[in-house]
């Protein structure tokens, strides 16, 4: 028998119990029949709510059917059962609670009921649930780690105490070669001692060091690594281990090294070019964005003030606005242009390029900028300008020897012609004397010899003067208003126009100057005027009609008339011959058409005539001399 000290001892441990624990008891058939204060205040039951239910009231589904018979076989067999229980109170939320359940047994050891006491530990399991998360994410961060980069564990010492697979991959050493080894066994001995010594200086101070580093692997390959290595600190603040990780970028350096020999080469190949060609940038709108210094000697500009110009700033005007037309066309349509330019300097000086223009090309293969890349020329320029001229003067000397044998050849065919009969004249007069007996005979003849002389003299003087006229290459050309010219000429003839009731129609409209020598033009619009007017016709009033026209490169006079006319079918290629006359006149000689084409030619000028029987004669003459 319990005696009242033990009754008040059992009352308080049943106190204590209360006050801590959550309490229910349940019959043999799990029917609550009885809850604590801290059970109805977790599950948010009430004890009425409660007594009489089964647990199945708190269940929150989280324990597998066999975890609970299993808990039930342990009770059911008189053991206590202590687990951890997943529960959900009346208001949805869940609970964890540390449980213990102990059976209690009737005189034929079988429970007839069950006393469970339980602890809240919903916190613990919340923070361990938590934990769990944390350590599966560090879990899945070092599996990505080690499938992603190249990882190494260091002791304080740098010896290596871990590898991931990554590592031994790259280093193409075992797991086995590499623990217990330190770094030393990649060195690559690319790196200086002084980069060396700063790593470790930096790590060996807590901080982090992030860079690239060469190793070399156990094949004597080399390979770059992008490189963090952390330290690992202590309590004190000290570094106890280091993880490196790292990641290959072995292709990215070659990359970078092949893309610096490619630039190193550009940059060679710039430094060469500046150095012998001149360069010039513009944009696609041909405005200049660089020159080099080559450029600025030969144009004497600045820098400064050739950037931001277009290229008309250089532009001498000696090329034709087809050409440069034809030039931005071909470059315009993303087309390499090659060719010669002459370019003007600062100082007014010309210079010539030999020119190429690349046009850069982008996506949409438009130009967006033009390399021009030019080489001086001048001095060939120059040269191949004097040969053109010494060729010139050449085949111009060449074209006066020929003139001047044609010109003998005629000269000898009308000495020939024109001399011969006067002087078998001569000579026939002179056996003539030679043989009379008589004075007074002899007389007679001599005084035919006279006119036969002074008319070989006339033949020959028209022969010097012609030939003076064909000599005279540097004979002056004077400014000729032709109106002027006209007037003066005209008043030699005033008394013929008036005795003939001549009419002088004028048209100078189109060119009214010329430039040409001023007694030549005198003797050319004589001659042409006394023509028309001792060749009139008999059947009507002169008309004579001087006009001029205007040609791209000369001027074109013509003299008409109405009168007599010439066969030009018989007398074609005699017209202008000397001592050719077309009709009976007592004064005609046939020398002033002869002497006009001479005056004509002399100045590279050109004379032809229209011409009909009894109708008239128009005879045009070319002047290619300098236009006003």
């Amino acid at each position: 028998m319990l005696n009242i000290i033990d009754m008040e001892k059992i009352a308080d441990y049943k106190y204590a119990l209360d006050e801590s624990s959550i309490i229910a008891i349940t019959n043999q058939k799990g029917i609550i029949s009885y809850v604590n204060d801290n059970f109805c205040n977790i599950s948010k039951y009430t004890a009425e709510e409660l007594i009489g239910q089964d647990h199945r009231i708190i269940n929150s589904g989280h324990h597998s059917k066999e975890f609970i018979k299993e808990l039930w076989t342990t009770i059911a067999n008189g053991k206590v059962w202590k687990g951890e229980l997943k529960n959900k109170a009346k208001d949805g939320t869940i609970y964890w609670v540390d449980t213990t359940i102990v059976p209690f047994l009737n005189s034929q050891n079988k429970p007839y009921q069950y006393v469970a006491i339980r602890s809240d530990i919903t916190d613990r399991k919340k923070g361990e649930e938590e934990l769990k998360k944390i350590l599966k994410e560090i879990s899945d961060y070092k599996y990505a780690l080690d499938e992603s980069a190249i990882v190494a564990i260091t002791n304080q010492k740098g010896v290596i105490t871990h590898v991931n697979d990554n590592f031994c991959k790259i280093s193409k050493y075992s797991s086995k070669e590499l623990i217990g080894q330190d770094h030393r066994i990649i060195n690559s001995g690319y790196h200086s001692k002084e980069f060396i010594k700063e790593l470790w200086k930096t790590i060996a101070n807590g901080k982090v060091w992030k860079g690239e580093l060469k190793n070399r692997a156990k094949d004597g390959s080399t390979y770059w690594v992008d490189t963090t290595i952390v330290p690992f600190l202590n309590q004190i603040g000290k570094p106890y281990q280091y993880i490196a990780i790292r990641s290959d970028i072995t292709e990215r350096k070659e990359g970078e090294e092949e893309l610096k020999k490619i630039l190193k080469e550009i940059s060679d190949y710039k430094y060469a070019l500046d150095e012998s060609a001149i360069v010039a940038i513009t944009n696609q709108k041909g405005f200049i964005t660089h020159v080099n210094d080559n450029f600025c000697k030969i144009s004497k500009y600045s820098t400064q003030e050739l950037i931001g110009q277009d290229h008309r700033i250089i532009n001498s005007g000696y090329h034709s606005k087809e050409f440069i037309k034809e030039l931005w066309k071909t470059i315009a349509n993303g087309k390499v242009w090659k060719g010669e330019l002459k370019n003007r300097a600062k100082d007014g000086s010309t210079y010539w390029v030999d020119t190429t223009i690349v046009p850069f090309l982008n996506q949409e293969n438009k130009p967006y900028q033009y390399v021009a890349i030019r080489s001086d020329i001048t001095e060939r320029k120059e040269g191949e300008e004097q040969i053109k001229l010494n060729n010139a003067k050449a085949i111009e000397h060449a074209q006066i020897l020929e003139l001047k044998n044609t010109q003998l050849v005629d000269f000898c065919n009308i000495v020939s012609h024109n001399l011969r009969a006067p002087l078998i004249n001569i000579s026939m007069l002179v056996d003539y004397v030679e043989q009379s007996e008589e004075e007074q005979e002899r007389m007679e003849v001599l005084t035919k010899i006279k006119p036969v002389v002074n008319h070989l003299m006339d033949v020959f003087n028209e022969l010097v003067e012609s030939i003076q006229i064909k000599q005279d290459t540097e004979i002056k050309a004077d400014h000729i208003i032709l109106k002027d010219c006209l007037e003066k000429v005209l008043r030699g003839f005033e008394t013929q126009i008036q005795e003939y009731d001549a009419t002088i129609q004028i048209d100078l409209q189109q060119a009214s100057t010329i430039y040409f020598p001023q007694k030549n033009i005198e003797s050319i619009l004589s001659n042409l005027i006394s023509n028309a007017l001792k060749y009139k016709s008999p059947n009507r009033k002169p008309v004579i009609t001087i006009k001029t026209k205007k040609e791209l490169n000369s001027v074109v006079l013509s003299v008409a008339d109405n009168g007599l006319g010439i066969d030009l079918v018989l007398h074609k290629d005699q017209i202008f011959k000397i001592r050719k006359t077309f009709h009976k006149h007592p004064d005609a000689k046939g020398f002033g058409l002869f002497m006009t084409k001479t005056q004509v030619e002399a100045m590279n000028g050109k004379i032809w005539a229209e011409s009909q029987p009894k109708k008239g004669s128009i005879f045009f003459i070319e002047f290619k001399t300098q236009t006003i």
